[in-house]
């Protein structure tokens, strides 16, 4: 868990932890210089299975990942932000997925709560698939890293890690390329709640991630997976300019009609879904 002032909603997201029907964990608590009063609300609890650490410098978001996961000691590695619940049977429920599969990493759905912790909706809508879901991934991403759980091995063999140099695609980065190596078990069931709250995603956030993107596609160009696979690289760029679309017409600011007739082009159910979702919007 990494925190950088998050009292707010803090202590919720310990209980949903130390609620868990499977005992066996370890919480590391990354304190990420905050200067509020998160560490004497996680300081309150007397057990010993909470472990403080108080980084000695401020950190973006994946670098405090990459430190906290330094400190990990157990066989599996899972992600809950301060503001963030798990459901009781969370980490029970996946252990005895992979351990039924045979896999090495597994997911589920979640739903949507709002900052008084009420149920908004689901937030995937259909059964997705399990397997080497690399292809699925990259034009229908559905891994929140709130419901993700993988053996701590994956990371020693790949030698893979948070990218630092994002600011808010570092999961996406890090789970597909983790993807191409290893089959993923999805359960349709909501194991885990993500808070829809005003320090989510702004417009100019939104816009900074489509950068982000940007340099990952360049990046994934290079890796030797996708050398055959440049459909993949096509979606991804499919994708970008999905997202670039929707926030222009949201946003209402002038789009380029050669953009506009190349995404018709290319994925017209796409562009009509977008379309209907921004007239509701309206």
């Amino acid at each position: 868990m990494n925190c950088y002032n998050g009292e707010a909603y803090l202590q919720e997201a310990i209980d949903s932890i130390l609620n868990q029907t499977y005992p066996y964990w370890e919480l590391i608590f990354w304190d990420n210089q905050s200067t509020d009063d998160s560490s004497k609300i996680v300081k309150s609890y007397d057990d010993t299975r909470i472990k403080y650490y108080y980084s000695p410098i401020h950190t973006k978001l994946y670098g405090a990942r990459n430190l906290a996961l330094e400190k990990a000691t157990g066989r599996y590695i899972a992600f809950l932000d301060t503001d963030d619940i798990w459901l009781p049977e969370k980490l029970e429920k996946q252990l005895n997925a992979l351990k039924q599969t045979g896999y090495s990493f597994a997911c589920s759905n979640y739903d949507l709560i709002d900052s008084k912790s009420r149920k908004l909706k689901k937030a995937i809508r259909f059964n997705k698939a399990s397997g080497f879901i690399t292809e699925k991934l990259v034009s229908d991403y559905y891994l929140g890293i709130l419901t993700v759980i993988f053996e701590k091995s994956i990371l020693t063999t790949t030698k893979l890690r948070f990218n630092e140099n994002y600011d808010h695609i570092g999961d996406f980065d890090l789970f597909l390329k983790i993807s191409e190596e290893y089959e993923i078990h999805y359960d349709s069931s909501s194991l885990a709640s993500y808070r829809i709250h005003g320090n989510n995603l702004s417009s100019k956030k939104q816009l900074e991630l489509l950068r982000e993107l940007s340099v990952m596609i360049r990046e994934l160009e290079k890796r030797l997976f996708y050398s055959d696979k440049l459909k993949l690289i096509l979606a991804l760029k499919q994708l970008r300019t999905f997202m670039f679309l929707k926030i222009a017409m949201h946003s209402r600011k002038k789009i380029f009609p050669a953009l506009m007739l190349k995404f018709i082009y290319l994925d017209p159910l796409k562009f009509l879904k977008l379309l209907i979702l921004t007239i509701m919007c309206l």
